[in-house]
C-alpha cells in the first residue's frame, strides 16, 4: 500500500512540471511581435465637450509565432477599448478600436492604451492625443 502511495505521488508531481512547462512555452517563448500599422500616437484634433471620438489602431504580427492579446488597457475611464481576442497569426492583422468620451474633459488631453501580449516585448504603449473644447450654446 504504502509503495502504491509513493508511485500515485511521484505520477502527480511528474504532471504537475509538464503541465507548467506547456505554459511557459506557448505563453513567452512565442516569436511574436505587435507592429502598428500607421502610427503609434494618434492626434484625434479638436472635439467639443461631450462628443465621442472612435480610434482604430491596426495591429500586425510580425514575428514567427502566434500572437495573443492577453489584456488592453486605457489610462483613464473615459477610454473604453475593445482589442483582438483571437489568436493573430504570422502576418495577420487585427484591429484594437478605442472610443474616447470628452464629457467633463476640457483642454488637451493625451490617453495611454497599454497592450499586454505574448510578444517580445509584452506590452505596447499606443497614445490617443487632442483637445477638448468647452460646448457652447
Amino acid at each position: 500500500m504504502r509503495n502504491v502511495l509513493i508511485i500515485l505521488t511521484l505520477i502527480n508531481f511528474i504532471s504537475c512540471r509538464q503541465s507548467d512547462k506547456g505554459i511557459t512555452n506557448s505563453l513567452i517563448e512565442s516569436g511574436a511581435y505587435i507592429t502598428v500599422i500607421g502610427n503609434e500616437t494618434i492626434d484625434f484634433g479638436e472635439v467639443i465637450e461631450g462628443e465621442k471620438v472612435d480610434i482604430e489602431f491596426k495591429l500586425k504580427n510580425t514575428g514567427k509565432g502566434d500572437l495573443i492579446i492577453s489584456k488592453a488597457t486605457a489610462s483613464c475611464g473615459c477610454t473604453e477599448l475593445q482589442y483582438p481576442k483571437n489568436i493573430i497569426k504570422e502576418g495577420g492583422v487585427d484591429v484594437l478600436n478605442v472610443t474616447f468620451d470628452s464629457k467633463g474633459r476640457l483642454g488637451k488631453q493625451t490617453k495611454k492604451i497599454t497592450i499586454v501580449s505574448n510578444a517580445t516585448p509584452n506590452l505596447k504603449i499606443l497614445t490617443i492625443k487632442g483637445t477638448v473644447l468647452p460646448f457652447q450654446n
